[in-house]
């Protein structure tokens, strides 16, 4: 770390000690601005940190943005819809103030200072009953134009990234955190247009190299739907777990099922779990679903390492940042949790429905009660899937 950066650390480091009279004095001396106007909208829209708007929002529908923007608060439909009230700088057109209110009245309000050569956020989180609960200081520092380092310090521990350049533009940056042993170095690819393509995530966690780069952000796909969307991504699955099944599953016992668990609203990569016929405590007819299909019980199981199969290559993430975004827009709209929830279950049912009538012949024997189902970690909806499989195989 440079002198210059060790100085700004150490500065940083001072005003998230002394937050509230840093936040309160920046605050006072924003809004005596005469030039601020005011606006409502469903998404935060704005970050310093470089690249985060683009890997959160730049390629939005004409539909999506106009769905975004509230001329009225009795328009959200709380509380499945945020409403954040910006405060901009009408002659820079700058935000300079954002809140977010809760049904509670508890308030995240942020704090945006430019200068020439550096860029400032302080967001703090206000309790209605236990004010100031805690405090975020982010720098965003410039050098010709283009990202040099941005750093974040939150609980008096700072994640600095610092940026690489090329030919005029950022290709890449390094990330450390004080906090954990977790590294990155991350990449920038570009396309024919010089438009951002791809950016891609190799970690680290004690300099051991993680097996796989993760996808942050891939340029869409020209005019591609939401619905090819998923149905790429039921294809993909379908495929590489047959695949990967066939080639490294062997299994003497009779199974049951197969399983696949995956988390609202990150449903995607599904784990994998195999149910084995000798692993159950009773007979087949006498258990609950619970006791039938739940994945942590399970033997063979991915998350756990006893199952080689992995749905995580490059391509997949593609479709799966999709669907991501897509989620991350509509949800501020009259679609709620539920609506997405029905549309992933769907997803699923397809893949579950093309699994059954799979060969797994060279990697298992099936057991007369052999089914494959699907549930969603945090509700529990086997039931859901068991009975619509259950249907199906008839």
């Amino acid at each position: 770390m440079n002198n210059n950066l060790a100085a700004i650390v150490e500065k940083t480091l001072e005003e998230h000690s002394n937050f509230q009279v840093v936040f309160n004095n920046l605050k006072e001396i924003i809004f005596q601005k005469k030039s601020l106007v005011t606006r409502m909208a469903r998404h935060p829209l704005f970050e310093i940190e470089p690249f985060e708007n683009l890997l959160r929002n730049e390629y939005i529908t004409s539909e999506e943005r106009a769905l975004l923007f509230v001329t009225d608060v009795k328009e959200v439909n709380t509380p499945y819809e945020k409403c954040y009230t910006f405060t901009i700088d009408s002659e820079t057109n700058q935000i300079v103030h954002r809140s977010l209110y809760d049904e509670n009245n508890n308030c995240f309000e942020t704090i945006f200072w430019y200068e020439e050569n550096y860029h400032k956020s302080m967001e703090r989180y206000v309790h209605h009953t236990f004010p100031h609960h805690h405090g975020n200081i982010c720098y965003t520092f410039f050098k010709n134009g283009l990202p040099d380092f941005y750093l974040s310090c939150k609980y008096a521990q700072i994640k600095l990234k610092e940026y690489h350049t090329a030919n005029g533009r950022v290709i890449g940056y390094q990330q450390k955190d004080t906090q954990f042993s977790y590294t990155c170095d991350v990449t920038f690819d570009y396309d024919t247009e010089g438009n951002i393509d791809l950016i891609k995530e190799f970690g680290k966690d004690r300099d051991v190299p993680r097996e796989l780069p993760e996808i942050l952000f891939k340029r869409p796909y020209a005019n591609q739907t939401l619905e090819e969307t998923f149905k790429k991504i039921e294809d993909f699955l379908v495929t590489r777990i047959c695949e990967q099944i066939q080639q490294h599953v062997r299994i003497d016992e009779e199974v049951y099922c197969l399983m696949l668990k995956y988390a609202m609203p990150e449903a995607f990569p599904p784990e994998l779990a195999i149910g084995v016929v000798p692993d159950l405590p009773g007979p087949f007819e006498t258990l609950q679903l619970h006791e039938l299909y739940n994945t942590p019980d399970l033997r063979y199981y991915s998350d756990e390492n006893t199952l080689p199969v992995n749905l995580y290559e490059e391509k997949m993430q593609y479709l799966y940042l999709q669907y991501y975004r897509a989620y991350d827009f509509f949800k501020y709209n009259k679609e709620t949790f539920e609506y997405w929830d029905e549309i992933i279950k769907q997803v699923y049912l397809g893949v579950c429905k093309r699994l059954m009538e799979e060969d797994f012949s060279k990697a298992f024997r099936i057991s007369k009660d052999y089914l494959v189902v699907a549930r969603e970690a945090n509700s529990y909806d086997v039931k859901y899937f068991y009975e619509r499989m259950k249907e199906y195989k008839k």
